[in-house]
């Protein structure tokens, strides 16, 4: 956009010339819908209508133009459908405005749109050497401060978690990674602090662009808007208090896609309702433990044997497993879990895959374990065990649809009741228990009962 608020000649023929390489694409896949949205900057061009009209001509696309709220909801449900977080003050920094969500138990409390998107902001503040004085990098913090509202206007509580999308954000995240010399090329759920965003901040508007530009996690494409766009980031994690902020790579293009295929009339509909969003987002699946061996999976946790953060990483093997995934090749099963936008915790999906690994090949998981050392601790090596010798045990019971039962855990010392199938076999079964009784440090007395004979055996271990 220009001074005057247009959008200029050549920017407006780039983007048709784009869309009709999309279009070329599109058609010669089989693909029945598409879902062309514009934000900020087409809809408060002064010259949109034309521009649309020409995209129509030349492109074959009828855009739909968001709404303030619409670009904001849109983020929002993106983001949260993959990260499951509740209580959430969420926003989307893009180049033309930045757009806040506050949400309680995923209710939309608040949403507003302010104009402190990262280009605007540096064609607003940067001198004409593409630069920011330090007066004028002072008045564009002042400007951000006086336009965020305060933390009791958002009536933001103690839980709330600060998420965010963009462009520039996940740039700031990638270069925090390469600081921190990060192990795990990935960037949904990634967690940064307050004091990073605020000491990066401060270095990159003392950068020259040319050496911005040089940064390989920036580059040519970012160096122009990374300065005002983490000066923003700084600022709205200062005023609302949060010391940690989770990045999403999920946003706007996945949430409207979500809308859409929960709901086509409310995506075409200009006033998509709070229900709307919250049936898109769903509710988290909960743990649904192997049908045979539900009772003994809750008298693990009763018994402090296993606690919830363990029993939410085998509900996701439990998962996998059910997709019928190729344990074939043990580092190929780990990519592939890592390659996933989870909702737990970068620890947590590395213990998952580890876990899964480990199941069949000890050797692999313990390589990758001492790979990614730096994120786990000496307590995910033992849930890898846990979780890998459960995952076999719940298997085999399954599979002969035998129940297991704990009949009582004292000193150490577990007594199980196996009620079996005569295809059940002992072998296997003897196994899988020495390797649960390693996992779990603790000795166990298998009471052995066949479905066709009243009388219990000793299962010798």
């Amino acid at each position: 956009m220009d001074e005057k608020g247009k959008l200029g000649k050549k920017p407006m023929f780039r983007a048709i010339e784009t869309l009709k390489l999309f279009r070329d694409i599109i058609q010669l896949q089989p693909i029945k819908s598409v879902l062309p949205l514009a934000t900020s900057a087409v809809r408060e061009a002064s010259n949109k209508d034309e521009f649309l009209d020409e995209v129509y001509r030349e492109a074959g696309f009828r855009f739909k133009v968001l709404s303030e709220k619409e670009e904001a909801l849109y983020s929002y449900v993106g983001a949260i459908k993959s990260l499951q977080i509740p209580d959430v003050l969420f926003f989307d920094i893009g180049g033309g405005s930045l757009e806040i969500v506050h949400a309680e138990g995923f209710k939309i409390r608040k949403v507003i749109s302010l104009p402190l998107g990262a280009l605007r902001l540096t064609q607003q503040f940067d001198g004409e050497d593409r630069g920011f004085s330090e007066k004028n990098y002072k008045n564009m913090k002042r400007f951000i401060w006086s336009l965020l509202p305060e933390r009791k206007e958002m009536g933001l509580g103690k839980d709330t978690k600060l998420v965010g999308v963009g462009g520039v954000l996940r740039a700031l995240a990638r270069y925090d990674q390469k600081v921190s010399k990060y192990p795990l090329d990935k960037m949904h759920n990634y967690i940064m602090n307050s004091k990073f965003v605020s000491s990066i901040a401060k270095q990159l508007y003392k950068m020259k662009y040319d050496d911005m530009e040089k940064i390989s996690v920036i580059g040519s494409s970012r160096a122009e808007t990374i300065v005002a766009g983490s000066c923003v980031i700084d600022m709205l994690m200062e005023k609302f208090g949060f010391n940690n902020l989770c990045v999403s790579n999920h946003g706007l293009r996945e949430g409207a896609l979500s809308i859409f295929l929960e709901n086509p009339k409310a995506y075409h509909s200009k006033n998509i309702t709070a229900e709307q969003i919250r049936q898109t987002i769903g509710s988290k699946i909960s743990f649904q433990p192997y049908k045979h061996t539900k009772n003994f999976v809750d008298s693990l946790i009763s018994s402090k044997l296993l606690n919830k953060h363990e029993l939410e990483i085998l509900s996701y093997a439990e998962k996998k497993i059910s997709e019928k995934l190729s344990f074939n090749n043990p580092q190929s099963l780990f990519y592939s879990i890592m390659d996933e936008d989870m909702a737990i915790s970068h620890a947590n999906q590395l213990v998952l895959g580890l876990a899964l690994v480990h199941t069949r090949h000890v050797k692999t998981s313990e390589w990758l374990f001492a790979r990614y050392k730096s994120i786990l601790s000496q307590n995910d090596k033992s849930t890898i065990r846990k979780i890998s010798s459960l995952i076999v045990l719940l298997q085999v019971l399954e599979q002969t649809k035998s129940k297991l039962e704990l009949k009582r855990y004292t000193d150490g010392i577990m007594e199980l009741h196996v009620t079996q199938s005569k295809l059940l076999p002992k072998m296997l079964l003897r196994n899988t228990l020495n390797k649960f009784e390693n996992a779990f440090d603790t000795h166990v007395i298998c009471m052995s009962r066949d479905n066709q004979n009243v009388q219990n055996s000793v299962l010798e271990l």
